[in-house]
């Protein structure tokens, strides 16, 4: 999917949005986050549980992502075709690249 987002970005001439960084840098803090923890209930029993809920915390946060990246990817290609397939400069991933 963020393949997809970047091929779209560099095709339509879109520049990253800082909120977008910002939520890509959370989710790998959650994933490492939760893949730390999970390690460490190997030997620490009582944090399987704590393990278990950032696990769910972490892929839910993903999955919202990627919802959000599927949207963005759709409404550029619809965009798109309205517009003739154009480079028209449209602020869907971010500001346009100067």
């Amino acid at each position: 999917m963020s393949t997809t987002r970047l091929y779209m970005m560099d095709k339509h001439n879109l520049g990253n949005d800082e909120c977008d960084n910002r939520l890509i840098r959370l989710n790998n803090c959650l994933q490492m986050l939760a893949c730390i923890c999970s390690i460490l209930a190997i030997f620490f029993d009582p944090l399987r549980d704590c393990a278990q809920i950032l696990r769910w915390i972490a892929d839910c946060f993903f999955y919202s992502m990627m919802g959000c990246m599927s949207s963005q990817i759709i409404y550029e290609v619809e965009y798109q075709k309205t517009a003739g397939g154009g480079n028209h400069g449209a602020v869907v991933q971010g500001q346009p690249k100067y």
